[in-house]
């Protein structure tokens, strides 16, 4: 009878167990790249609303990342030659500037734009770090 009762025991225990798979990331990038005043180029919206913008080659962003994976993009106005700079993530909203990041493979471009929709008030004027992280992975089966 204890054998019995410790059988039942242990199959309603155990029968509730799960395995659970977990994708790993297959690998994680980055670089860092300086944008000097003089990269900032204008454009302009349909609606002739002017902001700022920048793009970046980044042959390590791959069809493969671009389509499973992810894209980090932080921003640093510390001097490039700081030991310890202070990045903020993208998108982002600073003294009315919105900042924001698309990517596509092979490149990433940062714009500028006013946060309240009107025409952006200039470029940076100093030399800019660009942090951009590339995350590899697997998709998940559906």
């Amino acid at each position: 009878m204890k054998i019995a009762l410790l059988s039942v025991f242990a199959i309603l225990t155990f029968s509730g167990c799960t395995k659970t798979t977990v994708q790993q990331v297959n690998q994680v990038f980055s670089a860092v790249y300086t944008v000097q005043a003089n990269q900032w180029a204008l454009g302009a919206d349909p609606d002739s609303t002017t902001f700022y913008y920048t793009s970046l080659s980044v042959p390590e962003l791959t069809q493969a990342i671009d389509l499973n994976g992810g894209v980090l993009v932080y921003l640093s106005f510390d001097d490039p030659s700081s030991s310890n700079p202070t990045y903020e993530q993208m998108p982002e909203v600073f003294n009315g500037i919105a900042y924001g990041a698309i990517h596509t493979t092979g490149s990433v471009t940062i714009d500028l734009r006013a946060a309240d929709g009107s025409n952006a008030p200039g470029p940076i004027t100093g030399p800019t770090m660009i942090k951009v992280i590339l995350l590899d992975a697997q998709a998940l089966p559906n």
